[in-house]
């Protein structure tokens, strides 16, 4: 098993974009290795769509086969490629095709914990400005991944501990960058400079 698989390549790219696919990657994670009535159990869909699902992820090489798992030679298993898979910000259409769909479920989020009762303490939806030095965000961000591999080794380690336990599949949405204040603004904030006559 590869520890990281570099996605770089298009269909890779769009395999891993879907919401499904990764679902059945983190299902993957913390079973070790799973038949796709397994995944459908796991993930509350139809068998029949998570075998469509497990075929694009196999075609792209982000699954394998564990015939070593199987009952026979009909059964077919599956296990992850890799411990873990990164997007790199160059791969071209990694912003079409996963930072995009990954703001949109952050903006949805935004607009039902408006719709609900009150406040869960499951969740958190938090924007922090914050004054670094280029050397202070290296470090933060080396202590938010080092954070973020900590809960992800935890958890499937829980999982496989307690594979019946009751549990959703959660997703986490970092960026920390310089702020430029000129990128992202919207009709709703008209208050920029006018642009002096030519």
């Amino acid at each position: 098993m590869l520890e990281t698989f570099d996605v770089h390549d298009p269909p890779a790219l769009r395999a891993i974009a879907h919401p499904l696919r990764q679902r059945i990657l983190m299902e993957l994670a913390a079973l070790g290795h799973a038949r796709a009535a397994d995944l459908a159990r796991a993930t509350g869909e139809p068998a029949n769509a998570v075998s469509f699902h497990l075929r694009v992820l196999a075609k792209a090489g982000l699954i394998v086969e564990a015939p070593e798992h199987a009952r026979d030679r009909r059964d077919r298993v599956w296990a992850n490629a890799a411990k873990s898979y990164a997007v790199r910000p160059s791969t071209p259409g990694a912003v079409r095709d996963v930072v995009r769909p990954a703001l949109s479920w952050a903006e949805e989020t935004f607009r039902r914990a408006t719709e609900t009762d009150g406040p869960r303490d499951d969740r958190m939806l938090a924007i922090s400005a914050l004054v670094l030095t280029a050397e202070q965000a290296r470090e933060m961000a080396h202590e938010l991944e080092a954070l973020l591999e900590r809960w992800s080794e935890h958890s499937l380690r829980e999982a496989r501990d307690a594979p019946d336990a009751a549990r959703e599949a959660y997703q986490v949405l970092t960026v920390l960058a310089p702020r430029d204040v000129t990128t992202g603004a919207t009709a709703e904030q008209p208050d920029r400079p006018p642009t002096p006559p030519a």
